[in-house]
């Protein structure tokens, strides 16, 4: 019983207001107001339609068709640091962020190696050197199989310096 009055209310409320009359006039300062309340000698605005304008059709796009991708032919980059970078505090740890054309398929695996020496051989593409020597370096990443077979390398070359007292 009570929701039915609840819903009686809000429905006679809404009829109120789509019947509702709306009034414009002009106020002692000059200002044209608009009103739900009439003012004496004043009669009924009627508004204008309201501007609509009517939905737009969009086609489909047309899907790509995908290339056929080379499995086997892989590329791996060196993302940070770039080739030629000067790295100015060695004392610093510096990461090495590697990224792929393809996911690592199983027993893949990415060697890290600083001047021909193995840092890290693991699937992360990041690793961390704790501290570099001052000078010219010489960084690799590889995509080696399960026997240990290079499958995609890129090289780089770094500078480091190190702060002088």
């Amino acid at each position: 019983m009570y929701r039915l009055l609840l819903l009686s209310c809000f429905f006679a409320l809404y009829i109120q207001a789509l019947n509702a009359e709306i009034y414009r006039y002009t106020d002692e300062h000059g200002h044209t107001v608009y009103s739900d309340k009439a003012p004496k000698n004043v009669e009924p605005f009627a508004l204008p339609d309201l501007n609509t304008t009517p939905a737009v059709e969009i086609d489909e796009p047309q899907r790509k068709t995908s290339k056929a991708i080379d499995l086997d032919n892989y590329t791996i980059h060196i993302s940070a640091p770039s080739d030629g970078a000067i790295i100015p505090n060695g004392l610093i740890p510096t990461t090495i962020t590697v990224s792929t054309d393809q996911a690592l398929r199983k027993g893949q695996q990415i060697r890290i190696s600083l001047d021909g020496r193995e840092l890290n051989t693991s699937t992360s593409t990041s690793h961390t050197i704790p501290r570099l020597a001052r000078g010219q370096h010489q960084i690799s990443a590889n995509i080696i199989d399960r026997n240990g077979k290079s499958l995609a390398e890129n090289r780089i070359q770094i500078m480091v310096y190190r702060p002088g007292n």
